[in-house]
């Protein structure tokens, strides 16, 4: 059976921004936020995003509006900007870079380039600026760790904060109701993707949404916890549908991609969701990041009815005994039922699986491939574990020192990881292209090179010409009665 454990809900009456305080004098009056660019193959091997509006800064960029300061949003990510030309026309006062992990390098970059551009100061938020604060450099003014909007809102007001914030001195949102929308305005008729492409949906017009922070569970590859502590916040039901109602009055949107840690974790909370999107005047459909841990078909169905197209599960092993290593808090009884429903009503599944976790033994991967032929998601991806900062099996890594490189932003190359981008991902995958760069580089050079430069070391990209393959090894299965493809070749 399933461990349900107990959500923890954020109960610290001392950590509560008050949203209603009355304007002050502001120090600073204009703040521009910002992204680096897309990373390219001379950084990391991971598989990244599918080109989402940014919408963390979306909030950040609706709070300090509702506050009276002047913000607009410059990512990069999404189409690289003229920064000079940028900064030269918006003068800001404030400039805070989101950064993660994947980005470190390309994002170390955008800050030499900013600090030469401006005086204005700059602040480090994002994941990154949570776990790995020790790898930003000295010039960067000040790094944010967890929630944002109070930070960038207290800086703005002249807040004497240390270089160093966290939410202990900044505060932790307690009510998310009290949050304003993000203004889309921002995002709106740029080039961001509006579809649902992993569900094949005919919505041209889909707008992200971010409606809880943190995750309850504990996942042993994840580092969700160690960003936001395991103290679950969400918006309400009534909040989350009043937004929805505003984004299909301004902008006529068709459809809502839920993208956050875990959308289902409050069940109670989705049934109302799905209650109060029936009895709306207007029909919408709608996608989430879920756990396959629905059991209730008059749940599913309830959501289906409501809109809901997609589901974006992790499954991530086809073994129990792998599940329990992970500390999923699922069964494979479990999850047949949900995916065996979820075929059954038309629902498209996009299912993940990390394999080439620390102790994951050669019968747990067969199973795992032998429980994808059996479960048959509409589509799924296989990823070869690669040690983000944080978790547990990064830890595990770095306490068994099963790795054979770690590089400037933390992330920990274990051998067990570059065996399975071979046996995952297409000869041809720019992530194996750079796997071998990387390994061929710290043969030829260790012994004569010092750890920190071989850690700084920035890979060549490859040539387009030569990609013949960008997209991760699998999306396998074909809609209607079509047969799975082949399986990416072993190289």
């Amino acid at each position: 059976m399933v461990n349900k454990k107990k959500i923890i809900i954020d109960k610290d009456e001392s950590m509560i921004v008050n949203f209603n305080i009355k304007s002050k004098k502001l120090k600073y009056k204009r703040v521009m936020l910002t992204t680096a660019r897309m990373p390219d193959l001379g950084t990391t091997a991971l598989h990244y995003g599918d080109l989402r509006p940014p919408m963390g800064l979306g909030y950040i960029a609706a709070f300090l509006e509702k506050h009276g300061i002047e913000v607009t949003i410059v990512d990069n990510y999404v189409e690289e900007r003229d920064m000079k030309a940028e900064i030269d026309d918006f003068q800001p006062d404030l400039i805070g870079l989101y950064m993660h992990t994947p980005g470190y390098y390309v994002a170390l970059d955008l800050i030499n380039e900013l600090k030469q551009l401006t005086s204005a100061p700059l602040v480090i938020g994002g994941p990154h600026a949570s776990l790995c604060p020790e790898t930003i450099p000295d010039k960067v003014d000040y790094i944010c760790q967890g929630e944002g909007e109070s930070v960038m809102l207290e800086l703005c007001r002249g807040a004497n904060f240390p270089k160093l914030i966290d939410n202990a001195i900044s505060g932790r949102i307690k009510k998310l109701d009290d949050m304003p929308f993000p203004n889309y305005d921002h995002f709106w008729g740029k080039n961001y993707n509006w579809t649902f492409d992993i569900y094949r949906n005919d919505s041209s017009r889909v707008f992200t949404m971010h409606t809880s922070r943190s995750c309850p569970y504990r996942c042993t590859f994840c580092g969700v916890e160690s960003i936001w502590t395991r103290r679950y916040t969400y918006f309400s039901a009534k909040k989350i549908v009043q937004e929805i109602d505003h984004y299909v009055d301004k902008y006529g949107v068709d459809g809502i991609y839920f993208r956050e840690d875990l959308f289902t974790a409050n069940h109670n909370r989705l049934r109302e969701v799905c209650d109060l999107l029936i009895e709306r005047p207007y029909s919408i459909n709608w996608a989430c990041e879920a756990r396959a841990d629905i059991t209730d078909k008059a749940l599913l169905d309830k959501m289906y009815k409501s809109g809901c197209r997609g589901m974006y599960l992790g499954v991530e092993s086809g073994d129990d005994e792998g599940l329990k290593k992970k500390k999923k808090d699922l069964d494979l009884n479990t999850m047949r039922q949900f995916f065996g429903h979820a075929n059954e009503i038309g629902l498209a599944t996009y299912a993940t699986f990390c394999m080439g976790t620390p102790g994951e033994t050669e019968e747990e991967i067969a199973a795992t491939e032998r429980f994808i032929e059996e479960i048959k998601p509409t589509t799924y991806d296989k990823f070869a574990y690669l040690g983000l900062p944080k978790s547990q099996d990064y830890h595990t890594l770095l306490e068994t020192k099963d790795y054979y490189h770690i590089d400037a932003g933390k992330i920990v190359y274990s051998e067990k990881f570059y065996e399975m981008a071979h046996r995952l991902y297409d000869k041809n995958d720019q992530r194996l292209y750079f796997l071998k760069q990387q390994k061929k580089f710290l043969n030829e050079n260790r012994g004569f090179l010092s750890e920190e430069e071989l850690a700084n070391y920035r890979f060549p990209r490859m040539d387009e010409s030569e990609i013949s393959s960008v997209a991760s090894s699998s999306n396998d299965y074909r809609f209607g009665e079509e047969k799975r493809i082949a399986d990416a070749k072993i190289v």
